[in-house]
């Protein structure tokens, strides 16, 4: 590689001060990193750094963040795409969180007294499993255990006793009927309808004819009293059921009294960690009132978990009452959980209950109640990127909410709409303890603080993040360390001292400024990851600067068809841009074009032409609404600096028009206002420009000439033009004097000017460039307010005069023009 080194460098820290167009060296064109000021072989050789660069301001708002506790202090990262928001935002979490904490466990249990809404248990870290883990031995337990428990021979003998009290009941009763029966001449059989009540006579029961002969007074006396026993039976056969009940209930009260002592008993082996917690206390002891209330499912006489018509098992076994539903363990947790989601829907950020299909119907239960990131980051930090929460459908509203409740509570989506839905659940809401990190670039934030007055409420504390570092020694031994940081990160080779100074040139080239470094990580870490992939090419163990010019090279190569068929068109004059000779009204401008990631310079022939008129300027792409903002303005511009150094005795009287020759789209930004200007003064002036020079700046209402952006590819977008006709030593680009910081021009340039085959040029004004172009000095007004004779201005206001004298009538009075 050539040396363009120069004392003159502004890096050198010296001030160049002018008051004409400069010529620079090759040397001022680019500002080189030194490979010798780093002390490390490789990569390898640097010790990682724990702080993010150049992002004091943003660790200083996520400090203060995580310091105040208070509602609404939630945080958002802004920046540009390709900083790495997320990774620093994470590293910055991992760095500054509260290790001293306290976390939680979060569980859905059932709610025994109404199953549709679950109960949440808040347990400390680690107890939510211990607690699944017991409750499921002791229903095991219970399920062993009743069985065993209600066959034992003294609870047999006990319910035996109960049963025949009863049975002698029963039978007691009916003796008595039947005795009364006997001695009104009647007795009582049993058939398969019920009991009978036949008379008797003389030991015998009576048939229907030998009855029917009987006297009548007989008759009445048998028939008053079969119905006086038909009512006793009657009444008896409703006693029955009732005593059944009573003996049911005193087999249940006895069967109660046997299995209380073994709930008992195993309650109590429950841990007193577990049960000091009110919660589980209060949860167990519903647990037990609910066994003691279904000891027939212990027993097996009432457990159904196989469908009794499809002989299929069940979704849910009827001891799933039982389970235990963990909504965020943190057992093996020691600080608060940090939480990244990529996809915050509705479901996902709140949570959602699932259900299972059984017979045509949809079944859930608190098991289905499944955790969004909500949960997972309870007591801890939830980082979301604004602009996907935005994009989801009904999120944003439910998101303030939660937040500005601070509770936590799981509702399907069509419930909150209003619509129909299938049976679902109302879970207990939990409380909410998460610090919001939104990450997203600074317009999205100003505008949400704008239109939404929640979001103000919410989210109080900005951290920006830097787009660039200033250059220095210190700061790019620093910047090595970014580099190996990505470096390991991408898990590449390591690289070399030649290949960081060249990565950090490349970052200068980036940031558009030889004296600032760019923060994005997304660039440099493809740069890398592709100088690592031609180092494997090249069987090097390590990462050299050729690898990363190489990785360079390459990207401009594939992101370079459109750019190479403009500059193939306009070698094959199909767009005209004159690199040699004069022409008035006539010159080069230099504009960038940004396609995606790739930005190069396109010359731009911008011409203008002069009439009488009425003193005004005509922007030709503003009248057919091909103006950008900034473009008019810097129209409007240079119009005031023509009245104001033109129209001080004598009115302007000519119009202009100027344009951008075979353009087709939107002209934005006000960086050919120069190139403008100097058409305009040529049209008037009627002096020709060199078409071997082309400009590039903006410029105020007095001339002077401001910075702009793109410089780089301006430079390097005329000079392939002017390298592919042919360079003649006498081409080159003016510039503002205030874009010498930004210049990291390629190679082939910096070569090019170091031979005297190409010209790089610096103004402050106007006067400056109209001078090189010209050849002529622009002049100044002497003691008699007059411009020297052989001089630009003096052109202007001599023809300025002879259009003035064409416009007036003889008599002095304004001619009125004919259109």
């Amino acid at each position: 590689m050539k040396d363009f080194s120069s004392k003159n460098s502004p890096l050198s820290g010296k001030e160049v001060i002018s008051t004409q167009a400069t010529k620079l060296n090759a040397g001022e064109l680019y500002h080189p990193c030194d490979p010798n000021q780093f002390d490390f072989e490789t990569t390898n050789d640097i010790e990682q750094s724990t702080s993010p660069l150049g992002l004091d301001r943003a660790i200083e708002a996520i400090k203060l963040g995580i310091g105040i506790r208070s509602t609404g202090f939630n945080i958002f990262i802004m920046g540009s795409t390709g900083l790495g928001k997320h990774a620093i935002a994470e590293q910055l979490l991992l760095q500054h969180r509260d290790l001293n904490k306290t976390l939680f466990d979060w569980c859905y249990v059932n709610n025994f007294d109404d199953a549709n809404k679950p109960v949440a248990l808040q347990l400390p870290a680690g107890m939510g499993v211990r607690l699944k883990s017991e409750v499921h031995q002791l229903i095991e337990s219970l399920r062993k255990t009743v069985p065993s428990l209600l066959q034992n021979e003294d609870y047999i003998q006990n319910t035996d006793r109960l049963q025949n009290e009863l049975n002698e009941r029963e039978i007691a009763a009916f003796q008595s009927i039947e005795e009364k029966a006997k001695a009104q001449n009647c007795i009582l059989k049993r058939s398969q309808n019920g009991y009978l009540i036949h008379p008797v006579k003389d030991g015998k029961v009576l048939s229907k004819e030998k009855f029917a002969k009987l006297p009548d007074n007989e008759k009445e006396v048998i028939d008053k009293s079969i119905e006086e026993l038909r009512l006793l039976l009657v009444n008896l056969l409703k006693q029955v059921p009732l005593w059944d009940q009573e003996m049911k209930e005193k087999k249940n009260k006895l069967e109660r009294e046997y299995v209380v002592i073994t709930v008992d008993y195993l309650v109590g082996q429950l841990p007193e960690k577990l049960m000091a917690i009110d919660s589980v206390n209060h949860y167990i002891e519903s647990l037990k009132r609910h066994v003691l209330d279904n000891i027939p499912l212990f027993t097996g006489s009432l457990e159904t978990e196989v469908n009794e018509y499809t002989g299929q098992k069940l979704s849910f076994s009827p001891f799933t009452a039982y389970d235990v539903n963990i909504i965020i363990d943190n057992c093996n947790t020691d600080a608060p959980p940090i939480i990244y989601e990529d996809n915050p829907t509705y479901a996902n950020l709140i949570g959602r209950i699932e259900h299972k299909g059984e017979l045509g119907t949809f079944l859930t239960n608190f098991t289905l109640i499944k955790p969004g990131a909500f949960h997972r980051a309870n007591g801890g930090y939830l980082i979301i990127d604004v602009i996907q929460l935005l994009n989801k459908p009904f999120v944003w509203d439910v998101f303030k909410r939660t937040l500005l409740s601070n509770k936590l509570k799981i509702q399907p989506l069509e419930q909150l709409l209003s619509v129909n839905s299938i049976a679902s659940l109302e879970p207990e809401s939990i409380p909410l303890d998460v610090k919001i990190i939104l990450v997203g670039d600074r317009l999205m934030y100003y505008m949400l603080k704008q239109y939404d007055p929640e979001f103000g409420l919410l989210f109080k504390v900005q951290a920006d993040c830097s787009e660039e570092i200033n250059r220095t020694t210190e700061s790019c031994l620093l910047y090595s360390q970014l580099i190996r940081q990505i470096q390991a990160d991408a898990q590449t080779r390591p690289l070399d001292r030649t290949a960081v100074a060249r990565v950090i040139e490349f970052a200068a080239r980036q940031a558009e400024d030889g004296e600032k470094l760019t923060l994005h990580r997304g660039n440099i870490s493809t740069i890398i990851l592709e100088a690592n992939f031609w180092a494997e090419q090249h069987n090097h163990d390590v990462i050299n600067s050729s690898a990363i010019q190489q990785a360079i090279e390459a990207k401009q190569f594939r992101a370079g068809y459109l750019k190479e068929c403009i500059t193939d068109n306009i070698h094959r004059g199909i767009n005209q841009i004159d690199t040699q000779g004069e022409k008035i009204g006539q010159v080069n401008g230099l504009s960038v074009i940004s396609v995606d990631e790739n930005m190069f310079g396109r010359p731009c022939r911008i011409t203008a032409a002069v009439h009488l008129g009425q003193s005004n300027v005509v922007n030709i792409e503003r009248e057919v609404d091909m103006s950008g903002p900034s473009h008019s303005k810097g129209v409007m511009i240079l119009t005031a600096f023509l009245r104001e150094q033109y129209e001080q005795r004598q009115p302007l009287s000519f119009s202009a028009t100027l344009t951008f020759e075979q353009s087709y789209g939107m002209v934005d930004g006000d960086s050919a206002s120069t190139a403008e200007l100097c058409a305009l003064l040529s049209a008037i002036a009627q002096i020709p420009l060199k078409q071997n020079i082309a400009i590039t700046g903006a410029i105020d209402q007095h001339g002077n000439i401001e910075a702009i952006g793109g410089v780089n590819e301006k430079i390097e977008g005329f000079f392939d033009i002017c390298n592919l006709n042919g360079l003649t030593g006498e081409q080159g680009v003016i510039i503002p004097r205030t874009n010498i910081a930004h210049l990291m021009v390629n190679e082939n340039v910096r070569l090019s000017v170091l031979e005297g085959r190409f010209h790089i040029w610096v103004a402050d004004h106007v006067n400056h460039v109209m001078t090189l172009l010209t050849g002529i000095p622009m002049g100044k007004l002497n003691t008699k307010k007059q411009y020297p004779a052989n001089s630009v201005n003096a052109a202007i206001t001599s023809r300025i005069k002879q259009m003035n004298k064409a416009l007036n009538t003889p008599n002095g009075t304004r001619a009125s023009r004919k259109r």
